[in-house]
């Protein structure tokens, strides 16, 4: 497979991951969304981060599981890790 299954730890490889999987274009995915191509581009690049209410709403578009498309994993795992980040952002 390409280089963004290589490392699916980081967010934008597994956005990036999610989107292929469905078949869909940087301009689709961004289209679903409502927001500008750019901003989904520099999701996928590292460049910035959508918050995790948006990443939901992504989740929900690429018909994938949230807590694995925000933190890698699922179940119990993320969410310690989402709440170790909010204590961190707060």
């Amino acid at each position: 497979m390409d280089d963004y299954t290589d490392d699916l730890n980081v967010f934008a490889n597994r956005l990036q991951y999610a989107r292929k999987r469905q078949l869909l274009s940087q301009v689709a995915a961004a289209k679903s969304l409502g927001i500008a191509r750019m901003t989904y581009v520099d999701w996928e690049k590292g460049k910035r981060s959508p918050t995790l209410e948006t990443v939901v709403k992504i989740s929900e578009c690429l018909n994938v599981d949230k807590h694995w498309l925000a933190f890698g994993e699922f179940g119990a795992n993320a969410s310690s890790k989402r709440q170790q980040l909010e204590e961190v952002y707060e």
